[in-house]
Formats: C-alpha cells, structure tokens, sequence
C-alpha cells in the first residue's frame, strides 16, 4: 500500500515536471518567435530606408539630367537665334548693297542700249534686265525664309535628341547625321547669301547679238537659282535623315518623334516649292 502512494507521487511530480518543461518550451518559443518578427522588422524597415534613400538618389539624379538636357537645349537654341540673326544681318546688309550696285548697273544701261536703234527693243531690253534682278530679289528673299523654316525643325530634332542622350540611348550614329545636318545649313545659307550679292547685266554691242545676250543673262540667273535651291534641299534632305535616323533608335518616345516627322514631311511641300 505504501508502495502505490509512493509511485503515485512519483508519476504526480513527473507530469509536472513535464508541464513546466512543455511551458517553458513554448515561452522560449514565443520569445525567439518574436525576436525572429522584431529582427524582421527592422530588416524591413532597413530595407525601406535603403529604397527611400536609391529613389531619391534616382530622383536627384533624374532631375541633374533633366536640368543637363535643359541647359544644354538652351544653349542650343541661343546658339540657333544668334546664328540666324548673324544670317539675317548679313542679307539684309547684302541687299542694300545689291540696291547700290543695281542702280549704278541701271544708270550704264540706259548709255548701253543708246547703241540700239530701235526704240521699242531698248524698253523691251531694260525691262528684261531689271525684270530679272527684281526676280533673284524676290527668290533669294523666299530662300532665307524657307532655310528658316528647315532649321526651326533641325531644332525640334536636336531638342529629342538631347533627350534621348540624357536617357542613356545610344544616339552616336544620329549625332553625326545631325552634324551633317548643320553643314548642310551653313553651305545653304552662305548660296543664299551669296546670290543676293549678284547683279545680272547685260553687254550691249549690236541689235545683232542683243538676243544671244538675252538669253545669256537669263540662263545664267537660271543656272545660279538652281544651285541655290539645290543647297536648300540638301538641307531639307539632311535634317530629314537626323529625324528618321532618330526614330530608329529604340525606346524613343513613338509620339514625340512621329510630332518631328510630320514637322519634317510638313516642310517637305514648301522647300521643294
């Protein structure tokens, strides 16, 4: 009898024991569970710091480009208005300078065609000659104008292009079409220029050779005017080839550069004019 007491204590302090264990077991548990959440947090949080601070340095950085392409797009286009208003400058100077030279050029006339009898073919003479140096007036005038227009658009696309350049696209191939470009406009402008500076006069001798110096003068100003506008279309046809060049680069922005095309096509109508 003493015995079972004895054994029945034994197997009461033994489940005891165990409960205890059991309990602590699942305290430590709860304590390394809550630890291994605290450490977490703070992962998390570390994390989210971390993020915080790349995407203001992203931001930061995003907006150092964004202000590169804006300075460097300003100093462009301070470059284009002072590089057409030096062209702007130097035609209209060139045209009063031509004012001079055609009235002295009007003044010989008038002696050189006293070697012509006839009456009416002197008028038809002087008409035709001034005729033709109003004419390369008017066109060289229309000329400047549509360089103008050519290179408000070589603008726009060296705008997408700065652009594109701050993103980190390999634009390398479309700088150099827009290179050639600009030359192309430089040897436009100086034609342009240069033919307002020309004077179309005649070399009177004889009634007998009047007509074969007619037509000498007009094919000349005919010749000049097409290796003038050659030039231009030259320009159009470069500036043309910067924008094409452009849209083939990957991940350009679809809507911005088809905006450059249509500008470019737009002046298509006009510069072939």
């Amino acid at each position: 009898m003493l015995g079972t007491v004895s054994y029945a204590e034994e197997s009461t302090t033994g489940d005891v024991e165990e409960k205890d264990s059991v309990k602590s077991l699942i305290k430590n548990n709860k304590e390394e569970t809550e630890k291994l959440r605290e450490k977490t947090r703070e992962q998390a949080e570390l994390r989210k710091e971390e993020g915080k601070k790349e995407i203001e340095g992203l931001k930061e950085e995003s907006q150092q480009n964004r202000e590169e392409v804006k300075a460097r797009f300003e100093a462009m286009i301070e470059a284009t208005k002072q590089e057409r208003e030096e062209f702007r400058v130097e035609v209209k100077n060139n045209q009063e300078e031509i004012k001079t030279k055609i009235t002295s050029m009007r003044a010989d006339l008038k002696e050189e065609i006293k070697k012509i009898k006839d009456e009416n073919k002197k008028v038809i003479t002087e008409g035709i000659v001034n005729n033709l140096n109003d004419l390369n007036a008017k066109l060289t005038a229309s000329f400047a104008e549509k360089i103008t227009q050519i290179e408000n658009v070589l603008v726009s696309v060296e705008s997408r292009i700065s652009k594109a350049e701050s993103r980190g696209l390999d634009i390398a191939s479309v700088k150099i079409e827009a290179g050639r470009a600009n030359q192309a406009m430089t040897i436009a402008r100086d034609a342009i220029s240069a033919q307002v500076l020309k004077v179309y006069e005649i070399n009177v001798t004889d009634e007998a050779t009047l007509r074969t110096e007619m037509k000498r003068v007009r094919d000349l100003l005919g010749n000049d005017i097409k290796a003038v506008r050659s030039t231009i279309k030259l320009a159009h046809q470069a500036v043309q080839n910067t924008a094409v060049a452009l849209a083939k680069i990957p991940k350009i922005d679809d809507d911005a550069e088809e905006e450059v095309k249509d500008e470019v096509e737009d002046n298509t109508t006009t510069t072939n004019n």
